[in-house]
């Protein structure tokens, strides 16, 4: 009797360390995988499966089976098993829809399940099923989230038992314990998942706002990604000792995501300014009509009047065209692939200058200063507003709040 007590003693220090244990492992494989070993090693199980509830089906997720060598799921070879429907008439849909354990003795020897999948698997592999131990997992909102089956379980001869029904007690609150890792496990996923989706929402919905840079910040995290895959690959070199294990390639990509976030708070009109003038263009081109109809009709009442002279008549034709060579070279100003060198910034002063109707320019003040920028289509001052989504960048990524294993939290 003492020994059998200092077994089961045993046994609740295993599922103790075993619970210390669990909440420490970060990878989900590495937990399934644990999940199952201990399990098997507390009960002597020859074999034993973990499935994971996945749209009303329980989906195989670890196959361990020493007699056979297989070891599939997690890190090991692929699962190619159909899933279980969750409809109660296998042991394993049972027991996730009732909550409860099954003890079966032998399998062959048993009536209230369907065994038809285990014995015709039997048939094709020449294993032969004999006890079984199934338990559901758990979690502490009542929600089962996976199933645990356990197969022959052997005694020190290495002859098949049944399962101890005390051990069965044990492995049901490591299935509990279990499940509460998982369920916490996969609540960090979701979290972490819903906080990536909101990012690339807010990315895709920044880069939307300029047409020609749909896809800039989805572009700029995949390059990160292989860049950072590359790094991590050299042996030599001055990078060769930068390591990206997946944690950095996480925070550098993250930050990929979110290195225009700031561009939200920057106006249209400099963000997407298409040329020198933007939509200011408009306002030029009718201008300049404006000017040439009211020369036009200014010279033709004149006419009519019969008091144009031809040294009139001939400034008048000097105009017009002084107003079309002005035409053109607003035009290509204006373009973002032309450079204003000195020559062209003095033309366009002269031509600012110039009235060709008594206090009508043709150019504003603003206007020629958005012409004379050498290069691009920003002003200085709008540069400056658009150079400013760096720091409002920064203080939009201070008021999230990453926890310390979150990707932003490096990202920042």
């Amino acid at each position: 009797m003492s020994t059998a007590k200092d077994k089961l003693s045993e046994h609740l220090e295993e599922l103790l360390n075993i619970g210390i244990a669990l909440p420490a492992e970060k990878d989900h494989t590495r937990l399934l995988e644990r999940i199952l070993r201990e399990a098997r090693r507390i009960t002597n199980a020859d074999a034993g499966t973990l499935y994971l509830c996945e749209h009303d089906r329980l989906v195989f997720k670890i196959v361990h089976n020493d007699t056979l060598g297989i070891y599939q799921g997690g890190q090991g070879e692929p699962i190619d098993l159909p899933p279980v429907p969750l409809d109660g008439t296998s042991v394993s849909s049972w027991v996730a829809l009732n909550k409860k354990s099954v003890n079966i003795p032998d399998v062959y020897t048993a009536d209230n399940f369907d065994f038809s999948g285990p014995k015709r698997y039997d048939a094709i592999t020449g294993y032969r099923t004999g006890s079984m131990l199934v338990v559901p997992l758990e979690n502490y909102e009542g929600e089962v989230i996976g199933v645990l089956q356990l197969l022959n379980a052997k005694d020190e001869q290495g002859q098949t038992i049944p399962f101890d029904p005390e051990l069965e007690k044990i492995v049901f609150s490591l299935a509990s314990q279990a499940a509460v890792s998982l369920t916490n496990m996969q609540y960090l996923e979701e979290i972490d998942n819903l906080f990536h989706s909101f990012v690339q929402v807010m990315a895709t919905a920044i880069d939307a706002r300029t047409p020609y840079n749909v896809n800039h910040t989805r572009n700029i995290a995949r390059l990160a990604e292989k860049f950072a895959g590359y790094l991590d690959s050299l042996t030599s070199g001055p990078f060769s000792e930068e390591k990206f294990p997946e944690s950095r390639t996480a925070q550098l990509v993250m930050a990929a995501w979110l290195h225009d976030i700031g561009k939200v708070a920057i106006p249209l009109r400099v963000m997407d300014k298409p040329s020198r003038l933007g939509d200011r263009i408009e306002y030029v081109r009718q201008r300049l009509e404006l000017v040439e109809n009211r020369l036009i009709r200014s010279f033709l009442e004149k006419k009519v009047a019969g008091a144009v002279s031809g040294e009139e008549e001939e400034e008048h034709q000097q105009q017009l065209a002084r107003l079309s060579q002005a035409r053109e070279l607003i035009e290509k100003a204006n373009s973002p692939g032309t450079f204003v060198d000195k020559d062209l910034a003095r033309e366009l002063s002269e031509l600012a200058h110039w009235e060709p109707l008594p206090g009508l320019r043709l150019l504003t003040d603003v206007e020629l200063k958005c012409l004379s920028v050498p290069r691009g289509t920003l002003t200085e001052e709008e540069r400056k507003i658009m150079e400013s989504h760096v720091t409002v960048a920064q203080r939009m990524l201070e008021k999230i709040r990453f926890n310390s294993r979150s990707p932003g939290k490096g990202s920042q």
